[in-house]
């Protein structure tokens, strides 16, 4: 099975220092904008995440400018190597809020997760 993925940043636009930690929540969307599936929440995957699933999210202090990133992933084909539907769009809603921003993204729908938020720009922690 193939993996693809999606690295979501988050980047301070305001003034001031702000906080960030956690997992964003994530949708994604066929071509109409329909739902197929929210990404499970979870540590670390094949692609990105925190560098041991026994780690907690960390708690990120952004100054303006600086950058915090997420990994979202998903398996190319299903159980018994049936195609998975194909997503064209993510809905994201950023740890700790409650608005959704609609991302212009192609991933396969089967199985996806999402990871927490890390410090710079690869969805992967140390990096």
């Amino acid at each position: 099975m193939g993996h693809g993925g999606v690295t979501l940043t988050f980047t301070n636009r305001s003034g001031a220092t702000c906080r960030i930690s956690g997992y964003p929540g994530v949708a994604l969307l066929d071509a109409s904008g329909h739902k197929i599936a929210d990404a499970a929440r979870t540590p670390s995957g094949y692609l990105g995440g925190l560098a041991s699933s026994s780690d907690p999210p960390p708690i990120l202090e952004l100054r303006q400018g600086d950058t915090a990133s997420a990994m979202v992933e998903a398996v190319s084909q299903g159980n018994g190597g049936a195609p998975c539907p194909a997503a064209s769009a993510l809905e994201v809603t950023p740890p700790g809020e409650t608005h959704s921003v609609r991302v212009t993204a192609g991933l396969s729908g089967c199985s996806p997760e999402v990871h927490p938020v890390v410090p710079g720009t690869s969805g992967r922690a140390g990096q």
